[in-house]
């Protein structure tokens, strides 16, 4: 892949995440199955030129049960009010960059349709890419519902799959047999930062707490974007985040790919969490303070 499509599927990962409108995702995806009624005879046609097996119903069939399914994006369970006021809960979680190795294309359209659903950015590696085809069709539809809800339309896009780097993503899918999927390596580490001084001591408490259990952890980042760039070099075990600024506390939560993420709680409050059922979202226990 090249260098520019993955930096920019990366920002429109991270800018989706980061958006919490109401409903965003779900009007987006009603918007999509809007216009893939209206492009109806564009959609025939060309299915018509390409010679096609497959028709326009089954199509619209596809994209209206992806969109009806349930969105299992920040579905929280085990939420749970401690009584020093802290507030823990796990939750399914975006993964990031996922490039999806596909020829077929009902399993292309799938795919986009699940990008918006799990807020990954997902990358089709097409086996037979055609500038002109169905697929392109499809995607300029998906494309003008996220730029019409103001979300980067470089969140789904479509190379050859022959220029697809796949190390660069944090997870590789194959749509038909004979091929493992490639996941993001595990590291059994835990990490600490720092947003604001004050929190140092507090800090160094928590890392010297940690070497005595003979964790492995560190202390990362001068800034918030170095931190995450940091720990998103594996999936981690967990990470904390010392700061007073909830901005700052939020993009921490939404964009670290670590199994137990906490804001300014220690991460002797660490579980084991299990590996999602869903290829698109991995689990993600959080953990933050209650503030007036």
């Amino acid at each position: 892949m090249m260098e520019v499509e993955y930096k920019n599927a990366k920002k429109a990962y991270e800018n989706y995440n980061l958006k919490n409108e109401y409903k965003l995702s779900e009007n987006i995806l009603e918007y999509v199955k809007e216009r893939i009624n209206i492009n109806k005879n564009e959609i025939e046609k060309l299915l018509n030129i390409l010679k096609r097996e497959f028709i326009y119903e089954e199509i619209k069939k596809l994209v209206e049960e992806e969109i009806d399914d349930e969105i299992e994006y920040k579905k929280q369970i085990n939420l749970l009010k401690r009584e020093d006021n802290f507030v823990s809960a796990k939750y399914l979680n975006s993964i990031g960059v996922v490039a999806v190795e596909c020829y077929d294309v009902l399993d292309a359209i799938r795919y986009m349709i699940k990008a918006i659903k799990t807020r990954n950015a997902i990358i089709i590696s097409d086996v037979e890419y055609e500038e002109t085809d169905e697929k392109h069709l499809v995607l300029m539809i998906i494309q003008e519902a996220l730029d019409k809800f103001k979300v980067n339309k470089e969140l789904i896009q479509i190379v050859p799959y022959e220029e697809c780097d796949y190390d660069k993503c944090d997870k590789v899918i194959f749509t038909y047999s004979g091929k493992r999927n490639i996941e993001k390596k595990y590291e059994d580490k835990f990490y600490i930062y720092v947003e604001e001084k004050e929190f140092i001591k507090e800090a160094k408490t928590e890392y010297d707490e940690e070497i005595k259990k003979g964790r492995k952890v560190e202390l990362v980042g001068e800034d918030i974007d170095s931190a995450i760039e940091k720990i998103n070099e594996c999936v981690s075990e967990g990470a904390v985040i010392y700061t007073k600024n909830p901005d700052i506390a939020y993009k921490f939560v939404n964009l670290v790919k670590s199994k137990n993420v906490f804001v300014n709680a220690t991460l002797l409050n660490s579980e084991l969490v299990e590996k999602s059922n869903n290829d698109l979202l991995m689990n993600k226990k959080i953990m933050y303070e209650l503030r007036k």
